[in-house]
């Protein structure tokens, strides 16, 4: 194993280690505290306990995991103008560290991110935040277009990553969100699109994830997974 991706490892392993509670700093950060971090390349994270009223419109009685269960992300990410911002997303506490880890290694590539809040921000509307082309990862909701279904968003072990760059395509061939219908044609190399085994498909297949854009029908270029649902 190369230098590169033996530290590349033991980052994503550190970050492992930590899951359900302290969670160890990438390779070379200096830990400000147990759940909190930072980089030479001034990626910084912090991991947080959430509460029900944290989460008023993506959390209600009767959700599958409780908020006990969820963990708030405050990282470091670059934005499309190349300037560093924060943001916030909440994903299940077995995967707080791996998916740090995923977004320390999509900030050193330079992977722009147009926003990143929480769909709590859109009153828990899945449409409103794709609209706005907000990288998101908790909301207790439905599968799109199958009513009853849990959304691997409910878990919280799903993220959408920059819906207008990479939207979702139904069967029946339905666009969403509809700005993203420019970026339909894959074959286009814009600056936050995915594609199959770039850096963002290659640092989440590190910790065991998958890519919707990968499936037949539907297409969803946003979605990544750790079951592949």
């Amino acid at each position: 194993m190369s230098d590169n991706r033996w530290v590349k490892f033991l980052r994503v392993a550190a970050a492992a280690v930590g899951i359900g509670g302290a969670l160890l700093p990438p390779a070379s950060a200096a830990a400000t505290s147990p759940a909190t971090g930072s980089s030479p390349s001034s990626f910084q994270y912090e991991i947080k306990a959430v509460t029900a009223a944290d989460l008023p419109y993506t959390y209600r009685a009767g959700c599958p995991v409780p908020p006990e269960d969820l963990r708030l992300l405050v990282m470091s990410y670059r934005t499309f103008d190349g300037r560093d911002a924060e943001g916030e997303m909440v994903v299940h506490e077995d995967w707080a560290g791996p998916v740090v880890s995923v977004f320390h290694e999509l900030y050193d590539q330079g992977f722009p991110i147009a926003r990143m809040q929480l769909v709590d921000e859109f009153q828990g509307s899945d449409d409103r935040s794709m609209e706005a082309n907000n990288t998101s990862a908790f909301n207790c909701r439905a599968v799109t277009g199958r009513p009853g279904v849990w959304s691997q968003h409910s878990y919280g072990g799903a993220i959408d990553i920059n819906p207008v760059q990479n939207p979702y395509i139904s069967s029946g061939g339905t666009v969403l969100p509809a700005a993203g219908a420019e970026y339909v044609d894959r074959s286009r190399m814009a600056p936050g699109m995915i594609h199959a085994s770039d850096c963002t498909v290659q640092a989440f297949a590190d910790i065991g994830w998958y890519w919707g854009g990968a499936w037949t029908t539907p297409r969803d270029y946003q979605h990544l997974s750790y079951n592949n649902k």
